[in-house]
């Protein structure tokens, strides 16, 4: 049976952590603002099994939006003692978010991963890896390809070799139409997990289709360049047909011929 989910309204927590994320406010005023309660932040474990994520999006070891590192001042850090607990508090929300991706509740599931990465600091950066790619599951699931695209790179930059970050970012690009960048990103997952049920038949799939997709490019180039042309030629009662370019079959250089009759 198919899930169906409404957007949730826009002032949703969801929305909120997102508002707060782009404000060059700290940490600590980002919790108490957007979430109405103390500093207590938490981490997401990374280490789920990876164990359908190759044929579809599992919000196992996922991610969520953190607060902007070039806008926020990261606090000092905490001792190790807190961040067992933090740890504790962002399992608990990010087990919470998986329940609600579970139940097709994609919307409800960001929300809850949203809250996550903002209880999360820089030493927390596995955990943060997770919760976006948590969210990028969620993106996908919703075909918001592009923000799915985007989380999958947040956590890519915390962790270069997070496979299911790479096989979500890949899945994403191809939607988008970004044959070449999703080609690059299922031959990585090769290289970090040989036999992956999804990256294999894609990595022999789009090599036809990204060459296909840089002819059609080319051609559309060169119909582009034609008409400029033209349109300087015109003048002169000239165009482009005027003009062949010949192989030389000695040398396999072109030659460019004139010809009045066109």
């Amino acid at each position: 049976m198919a899930c169906r989910e409404e957007r949730p309204s826009s002032d949703s927590e969801y929305e909120l952590a997102e508002e707060y994320l782009q404000k060059d406010t700290t940490v600590d005023e980002i919790i108490s603002s957007a979430l109405g309660e103390p500093i207590a932040d938490t981490v997401v474990e990374s280490n789920a099994p990876d164990t359908d994520a190759d044929s579809s999006p599992s919000p196992d070891d996922e991610d969520d939006e953190p607060p902007s590192e070039s806008e926020v001042t990261e606090p000092e850090p905490y001792p190790e003692s807190e961040l067992e607990a933090i740890r504790s508090a962002v399992l608990e929300l990010k087990n919470e978010g998986n329940t609600h991706f579970r139940t097709c509740e994609y919307y409800k599931a960001m929300e809850v991963y949203s809250e996550a990465l903002v209880k999360c600091r820089r030493q927390l950066d596995e955990e943060r890896g997770v919760l976006y790619a948590n969210r990028a599951a969620c993106h996908l699931a919703k075909e918001e390809y592009a923000e799915a695209e985007e989380d999958c790179t947040s956590a890519l930059e915390l962790n270069s070799k997070y496979v299911k970050a790479l096989l979500r970012r890949a899945q994403a690009r191809e939607k988008l139409d970004k044959l070449s960048p999703a080609l690059e990103d299922y031959e990585k997952v090769l290289e970090l997990d040989p036999g992956n049920r999804t990256a294999t038949p894609a990595a022999l799939r789009l090599p036809d289709q990204v060459k296909q997709q840089q002819e059609k490019l080319k051609e559309e180039c060169i119909g582009k360049l034609k008409d400029l042309g033209n349109l300087v030629l015109r003048p002169f009662g000239l165009s482009t047909d005027n003009f062949k370019m010949v192989q030389d079959p000695n040398t396999g250089g072109y030659n460019i011929q004139f010809s009045q009759e066109k």
